[in-house]
């Protein structure tokens, strides 16, 4: 069975300017600005082998609601900024072929939807720009209503990663663990590992280098992340949601 790693998490945000200086404040390098053909906007905190999204709602008139097979990523964000203000939304793990993790998420039962393309341009760090394109696949159980799940295949890795995006003055290197409220822990746990491929443990899912840990609580939510930053213990640090656009971010030293 195929493992999946984080490949990024999405923190849904009122004002994306804003959200950009709170976490350049924190030490964390922000890609420039980009624009979705359908409704969002985006800056990413590129770390190593994966990335927050930090996104907003930028023309609510291109924004297409879910329905059926179709499952919209745009009106998720905008349903979950008005349900439940800031915060993380969404949980994205790799795909080296999303068709095949998408067949496979069919034949153990999960709830698929249409799978999605797009592209977009990226700004380079010489400001140039670039096509980046992307394909994706969701998922979803109803013991974690109301928050997002899919893989992401890139298909063009050698214009979205940047070794300058990469560096960060807090020493940022990768996120390490997600940290999921739930109030059916085990139906939530069956659910991770399908959509996975990782193992259930005593607390949580255990991927190939992360983690989703488990924690029971009558709203599910995504309540914390883990980064591992360089450094000794004096790098360890636990900055508050108020803070990173509502969610608890816990820097661990490597």
């Amino acid at each position: 069975m195929t493992v999946r790693d984080i490949d990024h998490v999405v923190i849904a945000v009122h004002d994306l300017a804003a959200a950009k200086a709170s976490w350049e404040a924190l030490g964390f390098t922000t890609t420039p600005r980009a624009v979705h053909p359908f409704g969002t906007a985006n800056s990413l905190i590129q770390l190593g082998g994966n990335f927050v999204e930090l996104v907003e709602i930028a023309d609510p008139g291109k924004i297409e609601d879910s329905s059926g097979t179709y499952f919209g990523f745009a009106a998720h964000n905008r349903d979950f900024l008005v349900s439940r203000s800031e915060g993380m939304s969404m949980l994205v793990l790799t795909s080296e072929d999303r068709d095949a993790d998408q067949a496979a998420w069919s034949r153990s039962g999960l709830r698929t939807y249409n799978p999605f393309n797009f592209e977009r341009m990226a700004g380079q760090p010489d400001g140039s720009e670039k096509r980046v394109a992307f394909r994706l696949a969701f998922t979803g159980d109803a013991s974690v209503d109301g928050l997002g799940f899919f893989v992401c295949q890139q298909e063009t890795p050698e214009s979205f990663w940047k070794p300058d995006y990469q560096r960060h003055d807090n020493g940022a290197r990768r996120l390490r663990s997600v940290t999921l409220a739930t109030p059916e822990r085990e139906a939530t746990a069956r659910f991770l590992a399908k959509f996975s491929g990782g193992a259930i443990d005593e607390n949580g899912i255990a991927l190939l280098q992360d983690r989703i840990d488990l924690v029971e609580d009558p709203h599910p939510a995504f309540p914390e992340l883990t980064i591992a930053v360089e450094g000794g213990p004096e790098a360890a640090r636990m900055i508050p949601p108020e803070q990173a656009s509502g969610i608890t971010v816990r820097l661990i030293p490597v």
